[in-house]
């Protein structure tokens, strides 16, 4: 019995193990591999040459239990992700610095000339807003997300589709926003946000980091002597994204959102990403209807050595009928109060259609470890099309017996086409070099930009006050007929040339706690404008050039505290006189902006602040009276002397803050025979601030609260000083939750925002005298799917 038992469990054993090898041993097919792989992660095969380093001798030797052992103890295969090159400190492809706590902005931004820097060891007042902030606060363009900043102030109609500036109190020109460094590229009148990753907001002049800009039609520029903006466009991260939001901001405006991105190769070198976005509706104010849209193509290679980015976008809007801004005529002797909130005060048969076909190519090659080589170049194509008037504030009713009538409006009907023509081009290099105790950042850099502008304009008749209208602010001219508007009125080109070498030498010691930038650009401006309307006020090309130096300093005491201070000058393009001067054609070299500034920075590793105290002075031109005739010269002057505070971060982990304070004391110093001497330059308000904080609420897990409030102080609208715009208070609020879907396991964002909550009616801003009209009441809702 104990003999049968026995040999009963001999042959069970046998028989188990038996079936055991074979199971282990035999190749799993069909269902049963199937079944198998299911309970497996992803697996990455091996390259060809880690194959062949496996010792063939030893797997032929194994026994079959050796075998058995080795698939019992194996772990699962894991998924080996590639490891993506690095862009060295040399280089600026494919390394946009990272988001700083909070994710609002940035630990750092480019500095043109200079390359990408961190905050702090920036020797400027830079901020550089995200792709995130630029999605909760549901930007639709580049002014929504500059309402962030208390030194900027946007000073073109709302709903208008331009966006002019105000920076630090001097203007700045919708044609002088960088795209990706290059100037004069990005989009023309407006921008959307849409395929945004960064706006950089740099304070002050910068004629050495980034040289002259053209300003609108190039021979009236602006020169950027308050500040600069730069936009980094969107590119491929390291994860996949396939994103689609559909939105709707009041009336009735209904759009969509379209974000798509993949990388490939071994160490995901290749990068591909599109952003196209679409919208059409109602706006907030009455009467009026945008279609807006853009595509955006964004390629880059990431190599070891090597890095390309070439972007590729086209945007246009159909805007009717557009708001303009205000004229201030010599009989406006005081300023209206405003309409009520979504008046639309414009014709109705006005329209404006701009388009932009846009496109830079970047690229790097780091020659050694140490030194990097690098060129970029941009097109930019823009066309408008308008019909119009831009309303002029007379407060008198319409001829014959003018005679006085609160909000009384007229204006000239046009009829025009104007096309921008901008190549923009840079090469240089940049190295590390280690001198004993001190390390040398040295740059050297050339640029080149060309725009060409075309204007055509057409009116009713050849005699302006025969094309007049005539209407009233509070009443919305709908009963104006369409005129015919076919007899020409304006038809000029204007040719622009930029070039300039620049040449730059950062000198760290003691571990960077000291750095001294020492600066300088050689620049060439040349204009030339053939009027086809009037032969008599053309003028060949003339050609000047100026020299700007910049010297900054950055000191650490501590680690998280930066102080700073910089010198450095911005320049005008060349200015000809013309018209009946008796110096008639004597060209003005490029007017030449300075700027002195000091600050402090202090970094707490989730919270920074930072204080700025700055004076900059900028030439003008002024009419001179003499004893054979007046002559212009350039002797007027304005100064700005201010201080900023900006904060931004975390203050938990729960609540996010971002705002700051700019205080400005605007003069008119140098004006024309002394009249204004003295007087506060008009459209420069002596306070703005702007403070919005997020809150991650406890109480319902992915719900956060917003609120953002923006001030800006009384305002001079005129030279003299008489006439002045009381100040506004703007009140934002915000809410957006983040669910995981049901259906894939990925985030579900739904954003709704309130703009101007109280519906408040005031005049935003004045310059050049003109004034502006603020938005209403405004409503954004979207919602974001992953897939």
């Amino acid at each position: 019995m104990t003999y049968q038992v026995a040999a009963r469990n001999v042959v069970r054993a046998v028989s188990l193990g038996a079936v055991s090898y074979l199971a282990l041993s035999l190749d799993f097919s069909s269902g049963a591999q199937k079944a198998f792989a299911q309970n497996l992660p992803p697996v990455t095969v091996d390259a060809p040459t880690q194959q062949r380093a496996r010792p063939a001798a030893a797997r032929r030797t194994q026994t079959s239990t050796s075998r058995v052992q080795r698939r019992v103890a194996a772990p699962a295969p894991r998924r080996v992700e590639p490891v993506p090159y690095v862009t060295p400190s040399t280089g600026t492809v494919g390394a946009p610095p990272a988001p700083y706590a909070g994710g609002q902005v940035a630990t750092g931004g480019s500095l043109g000339i200079l390359g990408n820097r961190g905050v702090m060891d920036t020797p400027f007042n830079q901020t550089s807003y995200t792709a995130e902030l630029i999605a909760n606060q549901q930007a639709r363009t580049i002014r929504d997300v500059l309402a962030n900043d208390p030194s900027v102030r946007v000073v073109q109609a709302a709903g208008g589709g331009a966006d002019s500036l105000f920076i630090r109190g001097f203007y700045y020109d919708s044609g002088d926003f960088g795209l990706n460094g290059l100037y004069g590229i990005a989009p023309y009148y407006s921008i959307g946000a849409n395929f945004i990753e960064r706006v950089e907001v740099l304070k002050g002049p910068s004629a050495v980091l980034n040289g002259m800009t053209t300003g609108g039609q190039g021979v009236a520029s602006g020169g950027a002597v308050g500040g600069s903006i730069n936009l980094i466009t969107k590119h491929a991260p390291d994860v996949d994204i396939t994103r689609l939001t559909g939105f709707y901001v009041s009336k009735s405006q209904f759009g969509e959102h379209i974000d798509v991105s993949r990388r490939y190769g071994e160490r995901k070198e290749w990068g591909v990403r599109l952003n196209s976005t679409y919208s059409n509706g109602n706006t907030p104010w009455n009467r009026q209807t945008d279609e807006f849209g853009n595509a955006v193509l964004a390629l880059d290679y990431l190599g070891e050595n090597a890095r390309l980015a070439v972007d590729v976008g086209y945007q246009a809007d159909v805007l009717k009928p557009p708001l303009r801004f205000f004229t201030l005529g010599p009989t406006a002797t005081i300023i209206p109060p405003p309409p009520k909130p979504g008046t639309n005060f414009q014709v109705p048969w006005a329209y404006y259609a701009p388009t932009d076909f846009f496109s830079t190519v970047k690229g790097e090659v780091d020659v050694t470890d140490w030194v990097t080589a690098y060129a970029a170049f941009g097109y930019h194509d823009s066309n408008i099309n308008y019909t119009y008037p831009s309303p002029i504030l007379t407060n008198m009713t319409a001829p014959p017996g003018s005679v006085f009538q609160l909000g009384g409006l007229s204006s000239q009907p046009i009829r025009g086409k104007e096309t921008y023509e901008t190549l923009a081009g840079e090469a240089g290099v940049r190295a590390t070099v280690d001198t004993g105790p001190i390390n040398h950042a040295v740059n050297v850099n050339y640029s080149i930009n060309d725009r060409t502008y075309r204007q055509q304009v057409w009116a009713r008749t050849a005699l302006p006050a025969n094309n007049l209208i005539f209407w009233n602010l509070y009443n919305e001219p709908t009963n104006i007929p369409s005129p015919t508007l076919n007899t020409i009125a304006a038809n000029q080109l204007t040719n622009v040339n930029l070039e300039s070498v620049g040449v730059s030498d950062t000198m760290s010691f003691w571990n960077k706690r000291v750095q001294l930038t020492v600066g300088v650009r050689h620049q060439t401006a040349g204009s030339q404008v053939t009027n086809y309307f009037a032969p008599g006020n053309s003028r060949p090309e003339r050609e000047a050039s100026a020299v700007t130096p910049a010297y900054a300093i950055v000191v650490k005491p501590v680690e998280n505290i930066s102080l700073y201070a910089n010198y450095i000058e911005g320049f005008q393009t060349p200015h000809v006189v013309t018209g009946n001067f008796i110096n008639v054609g004597t060209v003005f070299p490029p007017s030449r902006t300075t700027q002195a500034e000091t600050g402090v920075k202090i970094d707490t590793g989730r919270f920074t602040t930072t204080l700025s105290l700055f004076e900059i002075t900028q030439p003008s031109i002024i009419t001179v009276a003499g004893a054979t005739g007046n002559s212009q010269l350039l002797n007027g002057r304005q100064r700005n002397r201010g201080a900023e505070v900006n904060v931004f971060g975390e203050i938990t982990p729960d609540i996010r803050l971002l705002g700051g304070l700019a205080l400005i004391d605007g003069v008119q110093e140098q004006t024309q025979n002394g009249t204004n001497d003295g007087k506060k330059a008009p459209g420069v308000p002596a306070v703005t601030a702007n403070i919005g904080a997020e809150w991650d609420t406890p109480f319902v897990r992915g719900l956060t609260l917003s609120g953002r409030v923006i001030y800006t102080s009384s305002q001079y609208a005129n030279v003299g000083n008489t006439l002045t715009l009381p100040e506004w208070t703007r009140v934002d609020i915000g809410a957006r939750y983040t669910f995981t879907s049901p259906w894939n396991g990925k985030p579900i964002v739904i954003r709704a925002n309130i703009e101007n909550v109280f519906n408040e009616a005031y005049w935003a801003s004045a310059y050049s005298g003109v004034i502006t009209l603020a938005a209403p009441r405004t409503y954004l809702l979207s919602t974001t799917f992953n897939f």
